[in-house]
C-alpha cells in the first residue's frame, strides 16, 4: 500500500516540480494566480457543511508496487509522475505482461479512464530497486486545470496521442502475423487523431478519396447516390425518394480502402451522428510507402472481411431503428435497462421493486420507444422501451458538472454517487440526457413500523401500491440514481453473478439489462469486430433465449400430462375409494394430498412477490411454477371431488375452486393477448396515468369545440359522436390496429362532404379538429380499457382464492374429524 504524504508544503513542492500543471502554484504580486483553485485542490473547502476536495494526493510507492492495472475500471482519478522511474507494462495477445516503455517523472498517465470512459489500458509499476512518488489527482480537479494554458494544450496532446497509439494497435491487431516495430512507427507517423463534433460532414459523394479513415469511436451515416446500383442499397425510412439510400458505421471500420489500387472518388456522404474519434491517413502517403500500403491491403481487403467495407444489408424499418439508436444514445450504454412491451403487463412491479430495495424508485417507466425488426429483413417486430434509468455511460455527461466528485464510476464500472460527497447541488441530474438522476430528500421521513396484520392486508390487496410523495424540497437534497443494485442484500459478496431488482421481480421476463451493441442486431452489424465486446454490460438476453424458462416449459407440460395420465388411470383401475393392496389409501385420498401440496406451493408465489432486497430467484420463473402445479393441482382436486358435489359446503369448495381455475386462465390469457395488441396501437408506451390526463383534456376539447356555432354543434353531436365514440369504433382499434395518422386521415376523407357543406372556413376547420379529436379520444380510451383488462381478472382470482383457502381448510377439518372418529 502507498503511503500517503500530507504535508501541504511537499504536495505543493510537487505541483510546483510537475511541468504541466505548475501554472497552478503562480504567484502574481504576492498571492497565488489561481488561489481559489488551488485551495479546492491541495487543501479542500467546505460547501454546505460537507468538505470538498481535496483533490490532490501525494502518494509515496516502494519497489514492486502497481499504482494501476490494466483491465481494471478507474474512470475517477489519474496521476502525475513525481519522483522516480515507472514501468509500463501491456499484456500482449497470449496475456503475459510485457514490458514496452519507462516513464520519466513529469509525465500524466491514466487519463484515457478519466477521459474516455474505459478500463486502464496498462499497468504501471515502480521497478525494482526503485521508489516513487506520484499525484494523484481526483476527475473534478479537471475542470479546474482546464483553466492553466499549458495543461489545456498537454491534455489534448496526450489524449491525441494515446488515441493514435491505441487506434494503430487496433489495427494492427487485426493482422493473424505480428507487425515490426519499424512498420508501426510509420504507420504512426503517417497518421493524424481526429475528433469530430455531431452532426458534422466529413466528406460528401463526389469528392476525391485523398485519406483513409478507421473510426475509433462515434457513429456516421452514409448517404449514397441511387446510380450505384451495383452497391448494397439502404432505402431511407425518411425519404420517398427512391434514389436515397442509407446505412450506419461505428467504430472499427475503415473508410477509403478502395482509393489504395486507384484513384477514386466518395460514392456516399458521411455525416456524423455523434461524437466521433477517426485516425486519418493521408492515401499519397500510404501509396508511397509499399510495405505499409500492403499491410493495410491485407488487414481491410483480406476474404474475410474483418471490418465491412460497405456495410450491412438493412431494411427501411431496420435502418428507422438503428438510425434512433444511434442518434438517441443508448447503443453506447454499457449496461442498458430494456423493457420488451410485447411482454410488458403494466403492473409496475419493476419500479416497486426498486423502490423497495433503494428506498425510493430510480426506475421510471418512461424513455425511449423503438421499433425495430426481431432480425433484420424479418416482418416480426419487437416493440423496445428504454425507461429513464441510468445507462451507465461510456462517456458520462453527469460526471463533468460535479464539483465534489460525488458521482463517478465505481470499480465495477458502474456511475455511482457517494451520498457522503454529494451536496445536492443538482448539476448532475440537469446534465444526465436521461432524465435518470432525481433529487429527493438527504434526510427522508422515517416510516413508521407496520403491524404483520397490515403486511397481510397488504398481501392481499387489490389497490394500486400508493406513489411516494413527489419531494417539494429545496435544500438538503441528495441525487440518486441506479447503480445496478450494487452494496445491496441482492448483491452480497462472493454472489457469481449480478442480480439487479427490477429484473429479478418482473413476472414476465420483459425487462432486462443487456449489452446494447448485442441486443440490437441493426446496429451490431455496423460496428467493426474489434470493438463489438468492449463493454462491462452483464446479463443474458432472455428476449432471445432463455433456457431456464425453456426448461420448465417442458417439464412443465410432460409433467401436467403425465400426472393427468397416470390420475386418470389410477382412478379408471381402482377407482376413487377402492382401496390399494389392502391398506387404508385411495385415489380420493392420493389425489387429495396432493391436490393439497400443489396448492401450498402455488401460495408460495404471492409470498414470494414480497421478498425484494434479498435473492428468491427469478420471479419469472416462479410464475411459471405457479401456472404449471396450479393446473396439475386443478385437474387431480377436480378429479377428488368425483361425479357427487357432496353436501353444501363440499360445492362451494368446488365452485370456488372452479372460479379460481377460470379466472387464473383468463389472467394467462390476458398476460399473453393483452399486451401485442396495446403495443400494436399505442405508438409510445404510456402509463395508464398519463393515458386518463389525456382522455379529460380530449374530452374537455372536444366538449368546447362548436360550442357557440349551433350548427357545427349538431353536426359534431349527432354524426361525429356517433361515428367515432360508438361501440364499433372502438372494436376497431383492436382488430384493424392502424397507425394513428392513417386512422385521422381516414375519418377526415369519411366526413368530407360534411366538411364542404360547411361555408365558413373557420367552422370547417374546427368539425376537421372535432373529428380528429373524438377519433383520437376512441384510441386512448382503447388503451386505457387494455390497461384495465390486464388487471381485471385479479379481483375475482383473489377473492376466489380466498374462499377456497377457508373452505378447504374446513373441508380438511371436516374430513379429519370423521375419519378420526
Amino acid at each position: 500500500m502507498p503511503q500517503e504524504i500530507t504535508n501541504h508544503t511537499e504536495v505543493l513542492d510537487a505541483i510546483r516540480r510537475t511541468d504541466i500543471i505548475s501554472e497552478l502554484v503562480e504567484e502574481k504580486d504576492g498571492h497565488f494566480k489561481y488561489e481559489l483553485d488551488l485551495e479546492v485542490i491541495a487543501y479542500g473547502r467546505s460547501y454546505a457543511g460537507k468538505k470538498v476536495g481535496p483533490y490532490a494526493r501525494l502518494l509515496a510507492y516502494r519497489e514492486g508496487e502497481e499504482i494501476i492495472r490494466q483491465g481494471d475500471w478507474g474512470g475517477n482519478t489519474f496521476f502525475f509522475g513525481v519522483e522516480g522511474d515507472l514501468e509500463v507494462y501491456v499484456k500482449d495477445q497470449t496475456g503475459q505482461q510485457k514490458l514496452v516503455d519507462v516513464q520519466k517523472p513529469g509525465k500524466s498517465f491514466g487519463e484515457m479512464s478519466v477521459l474516455a470512459g474505459v478500463p486502464r489500458t496498462a499497468t504501471i509499476i515502480v521497478p525494482k530497486g526503485g521508489q516513487s512518488r506520484v499525484l494523484q489527482v481526483e476527475r473534478p480537479a479537471l475542470r479546474l486545470l482546464r483553466k492553466l494554458p499549458k495543461f489545456g494544450r498537454e491534455l489534448d496532446k496526450v489524449y491525441r496521442n494515446n488515441g493514435l497509439r491505441r487506434t494503430v494497435d487496433d489495427v494492427l491487431d487485426l493482422m493473424d502475423d505480428p507487425i515490426n516495430a519499424e512498420l508501426v512507427k510509420r504507420l504512426s507517423e503517417a497518421s493524424q487523431f481526429k475528433i469530430y463534433s455531431k452532426h458534422q460532414v466529413m466528406f460528401r459523394a463526389g469528392e476525391t478519396i485523398s485519406h483513409l479513415f478507421f473510426i475509433r469511436s462515434g457513429w456516421l451515416k452514409r448517404e449514397r447516390d441511387g446510380s450505384q446500383r451495383d452497391e448494397p442499397a439502404f432505402v431511407s425510412p425518411t425519404s420517398n425518394e427512391d434514389n436515397t439510400r442509407v446505412d450506419f458505421l461505428g467504430a472499427g471500420n475503415c473508410l477509403g480502402i478502395e482509393a489504395l489500387e486507384a484513384a477514386s472518388n466518395w460514392d456516399y456522404t458521411a455525416t456524423l451522428l455523434a461524437h466521433t474519434e477517426v485516425m486519418e491517413v493521408a492515401i499519397e502517403e500510404i501509396r508511397a510507402d509499399h510495405e505499409l500500403c500492403e499491410t493495410l491491403r491485407q488487414v481491410f481487403l483480406k476474404p474475410a472481411g474483418a471490418v465491412p467495407a460497405t456495410g450491412p444489408i438493412l431494411d427501411t424499418e431496420s435502418v428507422a431503428a438503428a438510425e434512433k439508436e444511434i442518434s438517441t444514445g443508448i447503443i453506447d450504454g454499457s449496461n442498458l435497462l430494456v423493457m420488451d412491451m410485447d411482454l410488458c403487463v403494466r403492473c409496475g412491479n419493476c419500479s416497486l421493486a426498486c423502490h423497495k430495495v433503494h428506498g425510493q424508485s430510480r426506475l421510471l417507466r418512461r424513455g425511449i420507444h423503438i421499433k425495430h425488426p426481431v432480425k433484420p429483413g424479418s416482418s416480426s417486430t419487437q416493440h423496445i422501451l428504454s425507461p429513464s434509468v441510468c445507462l451507465h455511460c461510456k462517456d458520462p455527461e453527469c460526471l463533468t458538472g460535479c464539483p465534489t466528485g460525488a458521482i463517478a464510476r465505481f470499480p465495477g464500472g458502474q456511475i455511482d454517487i457517494e451520498a457522503k460527497t454529494c451536496i445536492g447541488c443538482g448539476d448532475c441530474a440537469t446534465q444526465c440526457p436521461y432524465n435518470a438522476i432525481s433529487m429527493i430528500p438527504l434526510k427522508p421521513p422515517v416510516p413508521e413500523p407496520r403491524a404483520w396484520t397490515t403486511r397481510v392486508k397488504d398481501w392481499m390487496s387489490l389497490a394500486p401500491p400508493k406513489l411516494p410523495a413527489p419531494v417539494t424540497e429545496t435544500k438538503d437534497l441528495l441525487a440518486v440514481k441506479c447503480n445496478l443494485c450494487e452494496n445491496t442484500g441482492l448483491n452480497p459478496d462472493g454472489a457469481r453473478k449480478q442480480a439487479y431488482s427490477c429484473e429479478e421481480n418482473c413476472p414476465t421476463g420483459a425487462l432486462i439489462r443487456v449489452n446494447p451493441r448485442e441486443y440490437f442486431a441493426e446496429a451490431r452489424n455496423s460496428i467493426g469486430i474489434v470493438y463489438r465486446d468492449q463493454t462491462h454490460a452483464i446479463g443474458r438476453n432472455i428476449h432471445r433465449s432463455d433456457p431456464v424458462a425453456m426448461l420448465w416449459h417442458i417439464c412443465g407440460v410432460l409433467a401436467t400430462i403425465g400426472l393427468m395420465l397416470t390420475a386418470v388411470w389410477a382412478t379408471w383401475r381402482f377407482g376413487l375409494d377402492g382401496r390399494f393392496a389392502g391398506t387404508w389409501l385411495t385415489m380420493r385420498w392420493v389425489t387429495g394430498l396432493v391436490g393439497l401440496v400443489g396448492v401450498a406451493i402455488v401460495m408460495t408465489y404471492p409470498a414470494r412477490k414480497q421478498v425484494y432486497k434479498r435473492r428468491a430467484g427469478p420471479l419469472r420463473y416462479w410464475l411459471l411454477a405457479h401456472v404449471y402445479i396450479g393446473v396439475i393441482a386443478g385437474f387431480v382436486l377436480l378429479l377428488h371431488g368425483g361425479p357427487s358435489t357432496g353436501g353444501v359446503l363440499t360445492s362451494l369448495l368446488m365452485i370456488a375452486f372452479d372460479l379460481v381455475i377460470l379466472s387464473g386462465l383468463f389472467g394467462i390469457a390476458c398476460y399473453i393477448i393483452v399486451p401485442r395488441i396495446m403495443t400494436s396501437i399505442e405508438g409510445d408506451p404510456l402509463l395508464i396515468e398519463d393515458l386518463e390526463t389525456r382522455r379529460d383534456e380530449l374530452r374537455t376539447t372536444l366538449a368546447q369545440i362548436g360550442s357557440d356555432n349551433a350548427g357545427l354543434r349538431k353536426i359534431i353531436e349527432e354524426q361525429v359522436y356517433k361515428k367515432f365514440l360508438s361501440l364499433s369504433y372502438l372494436l376497431r382499434q383492436y382488430l384493424r390496429r392502424e397507425e394513428l395518422t392513417d386512422m385521422l386521415a381516414v375519418g377526415r376523407s369519411q366526413f368530407k362532404a360534411e366538411a364542404n357543406s360547411v361555408d365558413d372556413p373557420t367552422a370547417r376547420q374546427l368539425l376537421i379538429e372535432a373529428i380528429e379529436t373524438a377519433a383520437t379520444l376512441r384510441r386512448v380510451d382503447s388503451l386505457i380499457y387494455l390497461h384495465r383488462l390486464l388487471k381485471i381478472w385479479l379481483a375475482p382470482h383473489v377473492i376466489s382464492t380466498s374462499l377456497m383457502l377457508i373452505l378447504m381448510v374446513v373441508h380438511i377439518v371436516q374430513v379429519v374429524f370423521f375419519a378420526v372418529r
